[in-house]
C-alpha cells in the first residue's frame, strides 16, 4: 500500500508541471531533498550545540533506517544545534520535516528555531511537546519560520527551564521544491462591494450518531475538541439509525408498547435523547433532529415537546392513527425536566427521515414496491416520492406522510421547518441527464408544493474514487455547479418555479466506506477536498451543510469517515481542522478574481467578517508554494492582519499542522494564529503547498456594504 501511495504522489508531480505551463515560472529545475540527518550527519552540517550531550550513532529508538541522534539536554535551556556550511534557500528547499521521540520520564517540552547566519537571532520559535514512547512528526515551511533569507542553522533546545534528559531526533531533511519560491505567483482581488450570499452558521455541521453511547457523549476530550473546531450544528440520531431510532423507547432504556421500538436491540445502551441534549448544552451546538418516519405523525409532534415544549403547555396532541395517545406537550416538557434538562432544548431544524428513497421493497408499501431499488438499504415504508409527501392507506394500516408530520409537529412549534428527503438528481427517469430513484425528488417536490420547507441531499461524490488525488481536488469546481443546477432546474420544472431552500445533510468523499481502501478520507487530500466543496456549496447557494461525520467507528479496512476518530481517543483527522478556519470566515462570501486556475492550482473565496475586516481563504492544491498578490481595491488602506493555516507534507499524510502546530491542545489554544504586517491596499503572501490558509485583513475605515440579490 505505501508503494501505491508513492506512485499516486509522483504522478501528481508530473501533472503539476504540465499544468504550470504559461504561469511564471522560475528557471530553476527540481533539486533533491536535503538530508540533513538519515543515519548520519550528513556532509557540511556539524554539531554546534550547548550544554547537551549527543550522540549521533544512537541505536534505540529509531525512527527509519538503523540509527538516530539522542540528545541529553544537562542544563536548562540547552540544546541541540547543527549547522550548515552551506545556508539553504527557500527557492532549492522550502519545508523542514523532522521525526521527535519524547524518550522515557515525562515528556520533552521543546524550542524548534532557526537562525539566518551562525550567531544571528533565534527566529521562527515554535514550541511543541515531544511525547514520551512514541514519535511525532514536525514540518516548518520558510514561511512559519517568518520566510528568513537563508538558514544556517537549526536549534531545538529546552523551554521548560530544567535539565530533561534525553529525546531523540530522526530524519531531519529539507524538502526540495519542484519548481522555485515563485513557480506560481498569483492575483487576487476582493471585490469587497459585492456581496454575494451570506455564509450562515448551518454552514457549519456535522452529524452526531446515537452509536457512540453515553460515555464516549459525556468524554471531555470529545467534547473540547467538538468545542473548539468552530462547528455549529450536529445533525441527530445517525444517519439510517434515525429511521429506526424510536425516540420514547430510546429515552426510557427500553421498548414502549403502542410506539416505534429503540431500535434492533439498542434500547440498553443506545444514545438516548437526553445524552443528545447534555452534548449540545455541553458543546454549545444547535441540533438538528431527523424524525423516524416509521412512526406516527403525533409520536414526532410529542418529540417536539419533549425537545422545546414548557411544562405548562396544556395542548392536547391527542391518540395517534395507531391507538396511542399522547396527551399533551406538557407531559413530555416535563420527562424532560426529570431528565435533568429543564429550559426547552430550541430545535428548530427537522428532517423527516434518512434517504427514504432507498427504501427496500421488502418493507416498502405494495404500491411503490416495483419503484425500489434492487440495491436499497433503508428499512422504510415506501419508495414513492408522491406517497412519502401524502402518506399511504388507511385506518390503523396508514402510513403518515410529509403532510401529515408538518402539521403535526408545527401544531407543537410554528417556528421549526421539516425538512424532506430529496435526491441530489431529481428529475424524472425521462429528463435529459435522468432521475435517479425513480424520479423520487421531482415527485417529492411536486407533492409537497409550497409547503416543502427544506430540500434535503446527500451528495457523496465518489463510489469509487479516482487513480490520482490531484483529480478529487479538482473535482468540487465542476461538482457543485453541475448538482445545484440539476436541483434549481427541477424547482423550475416540478415546484412551479418556487426554489425551497437546498440543505446538504450528508457528505463525505466516499459513499461507501469500504470502497475506500487507501483510507483517502483520512487523509490531508480529504481536508483540502472539504475546504474547497464548503466553499463552492455555499457559492452555489446551500443554505445548510452536514459533513458525515463527527465521529463514527472505522471500517474494517482502516478508514473513517469522522472528523475524530472515536477509537483513536478522537484523534483529529486532517478534515477537522478545516472547521476552525471556515468558523472564521465571516458572515458573507463576496466576490473575487484569481489568476489562478481553482480545480488545478488554487482556489479562493473572499468574506466579509465585519466593517472593518475581510477575509480570504485559499486552498493551494500544488506540491509547490504559491506567491500570492492579495489586493483589496475600494477596501483600506490595510492596517493589519491574520493567518490562520493548514499544512500538510503531501496528500496521503494523515496527520497536519494547525498554525504550525501538530496534534495542537483540545482548545487549539496552543496554536495561535499569526499576526501580519501590511499595509496600503495589496498584501504580497506564500502559500506553502498543500496547504488551506484563511487570512483576516483590515482596515482603520469601515465599509459600507452592498449586498446584492441572494441566488435562490
Amino acid at each position: 500500500m505505501k508503494q501505491i501511495q508513492l506512485t499516486i504522489v509522483a504522478t501528481s508531480l508530473v501533472l503539476v508541471e504540465v499544468l504550470l505551463v504559461g504561469a511564471q515560472r522560475a528557471s530553476a529545475l527540481p533539486t533533491a531533498d536535503l538530508v540533513v540527518y538519515g543515519d548520519s550527519l550528513a556532509s557540511g552540517w556539524s554539531n554546534w550545540s550547548w550544554n547537551t550531550t549527543v550522540n549521533f550513532n544512537n541505536n534505540t529508538p529509531v525512527f527509519g533506517g538503523s540509527k538516530s541522534i539522542a540528545a541529553t539536554l544537562n542544563q536548562p535551556w540547552a540544546g541541540l544545534s547543527l549547522r550548515t556550511d552551506t545556508p539553504v534557500l527557500p527557492t532549492q528547499h522550502y519545508t523542514l520535516t523532522l521525526r521527535v521521540h519524547g524518550g522515557t520520564g515525562s515528556p520533552k517540552q521543546l524550542r524548534l528555531f532557526v537562525r539566518e547566519t551562525d550567531t544571528g537571532a533565534q527566529i521562527g520559535q515554535y514550541d511543541f511537546t515531544a511525547p514520551v514512547g512514541t514519535w511525532m512528526t514536525i514540518t516548518r515551511t520558510f514561511a512559519d519560520f517568518g520566510n528568513p533569507a537563508q538558514v544556517a542553522r537549526i536549534d531545538i533546545m529546552d523551554r521548560s527551564g530544567s535539565a530533561q534528559g534525553a529525546f531523540y531526533v530522526d530524519e531531519i531533511r529539507w524538502l526540495a521544491n519542484p519548481a522555485s519560491l515563485s513557480g506560481l505567483a498569483m492575483t487576487v482581488t476582493i471585490q469587497a462591494s459585492n456581496v454575494l450570499t451570506p455564509f450562515l452558521p448551518d454552514m457549519l455541521g456535522s452529524n452526531l450518531p446515537a452509536w457512540l453511547g453515553p460515555s464516549k457523549f459525556s468524554n471531555a476530550t470529545f467534547r473540547a475538541r467538538t468545542v473548539a473546531s468552530g462547528l455549529k450544528l450536529l445533525r441527530l440520531p445517525g444517519g439510517s439509525w434515525s429511521n429506526s431510532y424510536g425516540w420514547l423507547s430510546c429515552e426510557m432504556g427500553s421498548n414502549q408498547p403502542g410506539v416505534e421500538p429503540c431500535g434492533s436491540g439498542w434500547a440498553s445502551w443506545a444514545s438516548r435523547p437526553t445524552d443528545f441534549i447534555n452534548f449540545l448544552k455541553a458543546t454549545g451546538m444547535r441540533g438538528m433532529w431527523v424524525v423516524n418516519p416509521n412512526g406516527t405523525s403525533k409520536e414526532a409532534a410529542a418529540l417536539v415537546a419533549f425537545m422545546n415544549g414548557s411544562v405548562n403547555d396544556n395542548r392536547v396532541i391527542g391518540v395517534d392513527i395507531r391507538g396511542t395517545n399522547w396527551y399533551t406537550v406538557g407531559r413530555w416538557a416535563a420527562l424532560r425536566v426529570a431528565g435533568g434538562n429543564p429550559d426547552p432544548v430550541g430545535i428548530k431544524r427537522w428532517e423527516f427521515g434518512n434517504e427514504v428513497y432507498a427504501s427496500k421493497s421488502s418493507t416498502a408499501s405494495s404500491s411503490s414496491s416495483g419503484l425500489c431499488v434492487s440495491w436499497a438499504w433503508e428499512d422504510t415504508w415506501t419508495c414513492d416520492g408522491y406517497e412519502y409527501v401524502n402518506g399511504v392507506g388507511s385506518g390503523s394500516s396508514r402510513r403518515e406522510g410529509y403532510l401529515e408530520f408538518r402539521q403535526e409537529m408545527q401544531f407543537v412549534d410554528p417556528t421549526i421547518t421539516l425538512a424532506a428527503v430529496g435526491t441530489e438528481y431529481p428529475g424524472a427517469p425521462s429528463d435529459v441527464g435522468g432521475g435517479t430513484y425513480s424520479g423520487w425528488g421531482s415527485r417529492v417536490i411536486s407533492a409537497a408544493g409550497a409547503q416543502l420547507d427544506m430540500y434535503t441531499i446527500h451528495p457523496y461524490p465518489y463510489f469509487n474514487l479516482p487513480p490520482l488525488m490531484s483529480q478529487v481536488l479538482a473535482n468540487p469546481q465542476a461538482y457543485w455547479p453541475g448538482i445545484m443546477n440539476g436541483v434549481r432546474n427541477a424547482f423550475n420544472i416540478y415546484g412551479g418555479g418556487r426554489q425551497a431552500p437546498v440543505a446538504v445533510t450528508e457528505f463525505n468523499l466516499v459513499g461507501l466506506s469500504s470502497q475506500d481502501t487507501g483510507q483517502w478520507m483520512t487523509r490531508a487530500v480529504n481536508a483540502l477536498f472539504l475546504a474547497d466543496s464548503l466553499g463552492q456549496a455555499t457559492q452555489q447557494g446551500v443554505v445548510l451543510f452536514t459533513q458525515w461525520d463527527l465521529a463514527n467507528g472505522r471500517d474494517s479496512n482502516g478508514t473513517e469517515y469522522g472528523l475524530m476518530h472515536e477509537d483513536n481517543g478522537f484523534f483529529r483527522a486532517p478534515q477537522y481542522y478545516v472547521y476552525p478556519l471556515w468558523s472564521r470566515f465571516g458572515t458573507h462570501m463576496v466576490a473575487v478574481t484569481s489568476t489562478a486556475d481553482p480545480a488545478s492550482q488554487v482556489s479562493v473565496y473572499a468574506g466579509r467578517v465585519n466593517s472593518y475586516t475581510v477575509s480570504l481563504l485559499a486552498v493551494n492544491k500544488l506540491a509547490t508554494p504559491v506567491t500570492t498578490t492579495i489586493q483589496t481595491p475600494g477596501f483600506g488602506p490595510l492596517t493589519g492582519g491574520t493567518k490562520w493555516q493548514i499544512v500538510a507534507t503531501d496528500l496521503s499524510t494523515q496527520t497536519v499542522t494547525y498554525n504550525g502546530v501538530l496534534n495542537p491542545a483540545d482548545d487549539l489554544s496552543n496554536a495561535p494564529p499569526t499576526t501580519l504586517s501590511v499595509s496600503g491596499y495589496s498584501t504580497a503572501q506564500v502559500l506553502p503547498p498543500y496547504s488551506v490558509t484563511l487570512f483576516h485583513l483590515s482596515s482603520l475605515a469601515p465599509r459600507a456594504w452592498i449586498p446584492l440579490a441572494r441566488r435562490p
